[in-house]
């Protein structure tokens, strides 16, 4: 039986919502769902929309075979701004599925890694604006919109609209918020009412056109000066549609120059604005983010996902406030029965108002309230599906959620990490304010210094990681075995794995051939090992192996020796894994012999640790096929011996020790306490709480004993040459000692990988043994306790036969130590004291 889905009358719809101000409308839909319920009818000029909000029905109107996701309302009239770009672009457009499937990749998860660096370099500008403003009023939503406009633009299209160096923002920033509030505003006008505010529209098409100039002109600099960076921009202007070899124009470039100008600031700083406030009333929850943000000396790319209270923190700010409170579905296929009884016609717009959705008392226990820990222990994951919407649904959710996400996650860490913060109003309750989104009104806090912030300007650094390093010599292929790498990939990241991959096996005597799973249908060769690494997409294959699974649904007898490795998500809870399952057993059940088990990456936790876990497991099977060879190949580093000091760089100045004595012996309590004096350079002071960062040399004892291990002298200069990424200095001479005294860790503890590895290198097979044992049970207790590092081992073992070259490639990189101050300045501001 069909039920009548309420509908309003017509005057209050008009009186009490549509003419009020946008920032009312959220509040109006609250009244009408608290009159209605969890579905009502609104008709606005002619047209019919639906209004939704339990979990019952979005979970049914998120079913993408059914309802498409669309563009609707006030959008609508953004769309003469940002026409085409891929927010306001309809669906089935051309433009909206180029645009996307060129720039998906530059939302992957390595691809957002990179972009770290930009984003550190953007928040350490607002960690050093609020430190000289400690204590004045600061107005959070500014400053979360200058950092997230600067950030966007920095890692997008490497623009600087510099907005921390400035009182006011940008004209652009202007410029952009005035189309925004603009364009919503024509939309609830008749036409009459536009055409006669020539005034208004004159300074709106004005605003338009300087957008647009500032956006041409980013466009026309990279074509007139190009640089070597794999940015949004580059990708734009060079990239190709996989599926059909068309390019973006500069006219549409353009309109997604400004979208993700627009999108990439205004929900992030919308949700790092709402983060902050939820923290200051909820005192619990902000010394938890705290103590977590705490437990790590500096925030890096790899702290962020052990991050799980802020984590948990950011998602319940989400629920409470999603930044982009609705979105909209349209029916595909005509007439559809809602769950309880409600038709659809076609033509019907459907909104999901999240406000509502995300506090379902079905779903939510105490929906009001902000509790982070509903999303921790697996209360995240095991929310039922389409009940947590914040950043919208199927393929047209937000490209750039992982990008929010580094960014949010950073962000917050660094502030709880380096301030106290408080209200300026300790009385202040949320306001809501709406233009594109929704940000609190009025929100001002005051900060107080925890510690100074310790930031390495080097303009050099990105540039570094960028280069390509030259392959010391080519490798002789004609004698190695085949081996095949598959991949699908949307974002990028299991292309890269597949290229890693195939990189490493060149060490154990393999030569891999990288290619795409649809370009394998039919031709699966069974005299080699195939490694398959996939994701799911929305619970699909990815663009590059849809044929392949529909091959694989055939059910063809494939007798292969493969391997699968999955990357996925967790919080698609019902499609996480799902295709590289799907493969997995699919090829188990057409005959496939598995060479391991399928292994899985989480984008949301240590997805490089686990693919570089279960890479290590297949190589381990790969070197019993091989005898072991190559374990150790010198071909990702050479070293030559050449006869011509370590460079410090833009260090000029030196610390002076002046004292450094022991405080307590060690005993069985405890080890030795030291204190020691440190005067600073001239004209270097600190402030309290200031950490001392020391740039460390290796122990010149330790040095000389390697040296002596590898028969070389403090005099030896060496050139490095690399096939891989390498952090040492490269194609140009240097002093053995210099590169052991200051590039690498000498005495950190043996891992039991390189233990491994020496064993296969042992001559005496009583030593290969012993080794082999080393890396069992009594790794804890022999290696770790006692800290043998790589060098005792070598000392020890003498029949075990490690290149020079060898050896650097298994040490890690020398690491900054970063000390508390234990002094004050009240008492010398030149001098410092580590108590350790």
């Amino acid at each position: 039986m069909t039920k009548q889905i309420p509908q309003p009358p017509t005057k209050y719809w008009i009186g009490n919502v549509y003419e009020l101000e946008p920032g009312n409308l959220l509040k109006s839909f609250e009244r009408l769902k608290n009159l209605y319920g969890d579905i009502f009818r609104l008709t606005i000029f002619d047209k019919n929309f639906i209004v939704v909000s339990s979990n019952e029905l979005v979970n049914f109107v998120c079913d993408e075979s059914k309802f498409d996701k669309i563009v609707t309302l006030a959008i609508e009239e953004l769309r003469n701004v940002a026409h085409d770009g891929l927010f306001t672009a309809h669906t089935n457009e051309p433009n909206w599925k180029l645009a996307h499937n060129i720039l998906m990749p530059a939302f992957g998860p390595q691809a957002i890694r990179g972009m770290f660096p930009s984003m550190m370099d953007i928040c350490s500008q607002l960690i050093l604006r609020w430190e000289r403003f400690a204590g004045e009023e600061i107005d959070v939503c500014d400053n979360f919109t200058r950092l997230t406009l600067d950030t966007i633009a920095l890692c997008s299209f490497n623009y600087r609209f510099n907005n921390f160096y400035k009182d006011t923002m940008h004209r652009f920033v202007e410029a952009m918020v005035n189309t925004l509030v603009e364009s919503g505003k024509r939309f609830q006008r008749f036409s009459i009412q536009n055409a006669l505010m020539i005034r208004t529209t004159r300074q709106y098409y004005a605003d338009t056109a300087y957008v647009y100039h500032l956006c041409d002109e980013i466009i026309k600099e990279r074509h007139e000066h190009p640089i070597d960076v794999n940015d949004l921009l580059n990708r734009m202007i060079n990239g190709k549609d996989p599926e059909t070899g068309y390019q973006l124009s500069d006219e549409n470039i353009r309109y997604q120059i400004f979208t993700f100008l627009v999108a990439g600031h205004e929900t992030t700083s919308g949700l790092l604005s709402f983060t902050t406030y939820y923290l200051l009333k909820n005192p619990h929850a902000l010394q938890k983010a705290r103590e977590e943000a705490d437990q790590y000396n500096e925030i890096t790319v790899d702290t962020l996902s052990k991050l799980k209270y802020i984590d948990a923190v950011l998602k319940e700010t989400l629920r409470l406030q999603p930044t982009a409170p609705f979105f909209t579905v349209q029916t595909k296929v005509g007439d559809i029965m809602l769950p309880g009884g409600y038709k659809t016609h076609p033509g019907e717009t459907i909104f999901v108002f999240l406000h509502q959705l995300h506090r379902d008392p079905k779903i939510w226990d105490r929906p009001e309230e902000f509790l982070p820990e509903r999303m921790l222990n697996g209360g995240f994951e095991k929310l039922p599906p389409n009940s947590w919407k914040p950043f919208g649904n199927g393929q047209r959710a937000c490209i750039g959620r992982s990008f929010a996400w580094q960014e949010s996650l950073l962000t917050i860490a660094l502030i709880l990490k380096h301030f106290h913060i408080e209200f300026v109003d300790p009385s202040y309750d949320l306001r809501i304010k709406q233009t594109l989104t929704i940000k609190p009104e009025g929100l001002k806090i005051r900060v107080r210094p925890r510690q100074r912030m310790e930031i390495l300007l080097n303009p050099n650094i990105k540039r570094t990681e960028k280069i390509e390093e030259k392959n010391a010599h080519e490798i002789n292929k004609e004698n190695l075995q085949s081996m095949l790498i598959l991949f699908g990939s949307n974002s990028g990241s299991c292309q890269s794995f597949a290229e890693a991959l195939a990189s490493e096996v060149l060490l154990y005597d393999y030569n891999a051939t990288v290619a795409t799973l649809d370009s394998s249908i039919g031709h699966l060769p069974n005299d080699r090992p195939i490694i398959i690494i996939t994701a799911s997409y929305e619970g699909k294959p990815c663009e590059n192996a849809k044929q392949f699974v529909v091959y694989l649904e055939t059910k063809p007898k494939l007798e292969i020796n493969y391997a699968v490795f999955g990357a996925g998500h967790h919080d698609w809870v019902d499609t996480y894994q799902k295709i590289p399952t799907y493969i997995d057993e699919m090829i188990g059940q057409a005959g496939g012999k598995r060479i391991i088990e399928r292994g899985a990456g989480d984008a949301a936790g240590d997805f490089f640790g686990s693919f570089e876990s279960w890479k290590e497991n297949l190589l381990q099977v790969l070197r019993k096929d091989t005898d072991g060879k190559n374990v150790t190949n010198d071909e990702k580093l050479s070293i030559e011996i050449v006869n011509l000091t370590r460079n410090l760089g833009q260090i000029k100045d030196f610390g002076t020790v002046l004292q450094n004595k022991i405080l307590v012996e060690a005993s069985e309590i405890g080890p030795m306490k030291r204190h020691i004096e440190i005067k600073l350079p001239t004209g270097q002071t600190y402030r309290s709480g200031d950490y001392l960062a020391v740039l460390p040399t290796n122990p010149i004892e330790t040095v000389f004993r390697v040296l002596k291990q590898f028969q070389l002298n403090t005099n030896s200069q060496i050139k490095i040459a690399s096939s891989t990424r390498t952090f040492f200095p490269t194609n140009s001479p240097m002093s053995a000692f210099d590169i052991l005294s200051g590039y690498v860790e000498l005495n950190q503890p043996i891992s039991k990988k390189q233990i491994e590895i020496l064993a296969t290198l042992c001559k005496d097979k009583n030593e290969q043994v012993n080794l082999t044992n080393l890396a069992g049970d009594a790794y804890e207790k022999e290696i770790l306790d006692k800290r043998i590092s790589l060098l005792d081992i070598l000392e020890m073992y003498r029949s075990c036969e490690l290149t020079f070259s060898q050896y650097l490639r298994m040490l890690p990189s020398l690491h900054i130590r970063q000390y508390s101050i234990s002094s004050s300045p009240l008492w010398n501001s030149e001098i410092v004291t580590l108590t350790y």
